[in-house]
C-alpha cells in the first residue's frame, strides 16, 4: 500500500507536466469499419457454389481495409501523443539549458567575486604584517629605551646606595668614636677605685651601647687570656707582630659590628 501511493503520484506527476494531446474523432473510422465488415459479409452471402479465389480475395481485402478503418485512430492517437511527448521533453531540455547558462553566468560572478575576495585578502594580509614589523620595531626601540632607562636607575641606585652605606660607616665610626670616650671613661673610673663613679659610668656605658644596638651597632670585647684572632683583634702597637700562640691581655678599646658587618676590630694587647 505504502509503495502504491509514491508510484501513483510519481504518474500523476508525469501526467500533469505532459501536454494534452489533441484527441482524434474515431467514428468516422470505425463506421468506415464497420462497412468494410458488412461488405466482406454480404460478398460472403453471394456465394452459391463452389468459392472463388477472386471471393476470397475481395473478403480478405474488405476485412483487411475494415481493420486498417478500425486501427488507424488509435494509430494516429498514439502518434500525436508521441510527437507531444517529443516536445515536451525538448521544451524540458531547452530548460535545462538555460537553467545550466544562469549557473555558469553564477560561476562566471563568483569567479570574480572570489578573485576579489582574494586580493582584499592579500592586501589584508600585507597590512597585517606591516603593522606586524611596526609593532616589533616600536617594541624593540621600547624595550632598548625601558633597557637604557633601567641600567640610568640601576647606576642611580648603585650610587645612592654606596653613598647610603658611606654615610652610615661615617656614622658609624662617629659614634664608635664617642663610645669610646664612653669607654675610656669608664677605664678612668676603674683606675679611680671610687665605687659610685664607677658604677655611674658603668650604667652610662650600658645604656649608651644599647641605643646603639637599636640602631644595629653592637660592641664586643676580648677575653683576657683568649687566644688572639687576627680577623677580630688588632693591637694597639701597629708594628707589633703577634706570636703565633699569642694569648689576649687586655682590651683597649672595644670592637664594633654594624649591621652584622665588622667595622673595627677590638684594640688588645698582649700577655707577657
Amino acid at each position: 500500500m505504502s509503495e502504491g501511493k509514491p508510484k501513483k503520484a510519481r504518474k500523476d506527476s508525469q501526467s500533469k507536466s505532459l501536454p494534452v494531446p489533441v484527441p482524434v474523432p474515431k467514428w468516422p473510422f470505425l463506421f468506415c469499419n464497420i462497412l468494410f465488415l458488412a461488405l466482406a459479409g454480404w460478398l460472403g452471402m453471394q456465394i452459391k457454389g463452389a468459392v472463388e479465389p477472386w471471393q476470397i480475395g475481395c473478403i480478405m481485402a474488405a476485412v483487411v481495409f475494415g481493420a486498417l478503418f478500425a486501427a488507424a485512430p488509435f494509430f494516429w492517437e498514439y502518434r500525436a501523443e508521441a510527437k507531444a511527448v517529443e516536445v515536451a521533453q525538448l521544451t524540458t531540455v531547452a530548460k535545462e539549458v538555460n537553467k545550466m547558462e544562469l549557473v555558469a553566468k553564477q560561476m562566471v560572478e563568483c569567479t570574480g567575486n572570489w578573485t576579489q575576495a582574494q586580493e582584499a585578502s592579500s592586501q589584508s594580509v600585507a597590512a597585517a604584517k606591516d603593522i606586524a614589523e611596526q609593532i616589533g620595531t616600536d617594541a624593540k626601540e621600547f624595550t632598548e629605551s625601558m633597557a637604557a632607562l633601567n641600567d640610568s636607575k640601576l647606576k642611580t641606585l648603585e650610587l645612592e646606595v654606596d653613598k647610603l652605606k658611606r654615610a652610615e660607616r661615617e656614622w658609624g665610626l662617629i659614634v664608635i668614636g664617642q663610645l669610646d670616650l664612653v669607654y675610656r671613661l669608664k677605664e678612668s673610673a676603674i683606675l679611680s677605685g671610687k665605687e659610685q663613679f664607677i658604677e655611674t659610668m658603668t650604667t652610662f656605658q650600658n645604656q649608651c651601647r644599647d641605643i646603639a644596638r637599636r640602631v644595629g651597632l653592637t660592641a664586643y670585647e676580648a677575653d683576657a687570656g683568649s687566644a688572639f684572632n687576627p680577623e677580630e683583634h688588632q693591637l694597639a702597637d701597629v708594628d707589633a707582630k703577634p706570636g703565633k700562640n699569642a694569648k689576649v691581655g687586655t682590651t683597649k678599646l672595644p670592637g664594633f659590628k654594624l649591621q652584622g658587618q665588622l667595622i673595627r676590630k677590638a684594640v688588645v694587647t698582649l700577655t707577657d
